[in-house]
């Protein structure tokens, strides 16, 4: 099997026949058959290594019986407080007070 990128005479060979052959297929444009050397050599390099990508890999992750991944129990432990307050010891409102005075006896109830 070759290596798809290194360059040789023969490999260079064929991407420019490729080309050539595109170019005729699409009625000759007058881009030329320079124009589709790239996409010739994507074509080669598919044909010259056929089995690229068919190599099994292994999941990252566990897979359960329906092909799910099975996340760790640890990460639903960094999801936060999912109370009504800002911080951990639950005294702290997230919304603003209605009015001054509401705030003052929220303050004076606190201590």
């Amino acid at each position: 099997m070759e290596n798809p990128l290194e360059s040789s005479p023969e490999r260079d060979a064929r991407i420019l026949a490729k080309a050539k052959e595109m170019w005729i297929a699409d009625g000759k444009p007058a881009s030329g058959p320079e124009a589709y050397k790239e996409a010739a050599s994507d074509l080669i390099g598919m044909e010259l290594n056929a089995d690229a990508g068919q190599i099994p890999v292994d999941s990252p992750v566990p897979l359960d019986a329906n092909g799910q991944p099975i996340e760790e129990a640890f990460l639903e432990e960094n999801l936060g407080n999912p109370g009504g307050y800002m911080n951990e010891l639950d005294n702290k409102r997230e919304t603003p007070f209605a009015t001054r005075q509401d705030e003052e006896k929220a303050l004076k109830d606190q201590t």
